[in-house]
């Protein structure tokens, strides 16, 4: 079975970003980074992830009034620690795979700096689609390239995104808990972590 994982939040920690930023702040930050990606490929347009993390990072922390050493919260975007149970599942996956809005490059330095780089035979970045998730674009490319797969994230925008463009879907439930969609766009399974997830 192809096992896609998303990067960030799912496959990688936050929690030293939440310790640096707060859990408030660190939540506002990523929640305008997807705004603001969703209506960039709404329009079209697309920038690198590197450039849309340091302007809604610079806004939020200035809407919030924190004096943060930008560059340095930035750099740990690329040092973010495996969630706990990343490398188990990795290794229980038939093949893995990382499909996520970070871009392929930075796909692959977060899984290089946590030595899990051997576990996943590719990144798929939006950049080689010029979209970001949750539009169907980098879904496809994913389809395109193995047929089959299975998308696991712990973000429910991001589980609907692949439902909806054709990848079976798989929701980690740690951190939301609670389903914030209509029923009828429920996740086909509904796991506490990554390596139920790969069953």
């Amino acid at each position: 079975m192809n096992v896609v994982f998303d990067a960030m939040g799912t496959l990688f920690d936050l929690t030293p970003l939440r310790e640096r930023l707060g859990a408030h702040a660190t939540e506002a930050w990523f929640e305008r980074i997807l705004h603001s990606a969703a209506v960039l490929t709404m329009l079209g347009d697309f920038v690198p992830f590197k450039e849309l993390a340091r302007t809604t990072l610079a806004t939020t922390t200035t809407m919030l009034q924190l004096d943060v050493d930008q560059d340095d919260v930035l750099s740990q975007l690329q040092q973010l620690p495996p969630a706990a149970d990343a490398r188990a599942a990795l290794e229980r996956a038939d093949r893995a795979f990382v499909l996520t809005n970070g871009g392929r490059e930075g796909g692959e330095a977060l899984l290089r700096n946590a030595g899990l780089d051997d576990l996943v035979e590719r990144v798929f970045g939006v950049d080689e689609v010029k979209a970001y998730k949750p539009d169907p674009r980098p879904y496809r490319l994913v389809l395109d390239a193995l047929g089959e797969a299975t998308l696991v994230a712990a973000h429910a925008w991001d589980v609907v995104g692949a439902a909806r463009a054709g990848l079976r879907a798989v929701w980690v439930d740690r951190e939301e808990r609670v389903w914030p969609f209509p029923e009828a766009v429920a996740p086909h399974a509904t796991v506490p972590g990554l390596v139920e997830a790969v069953g």
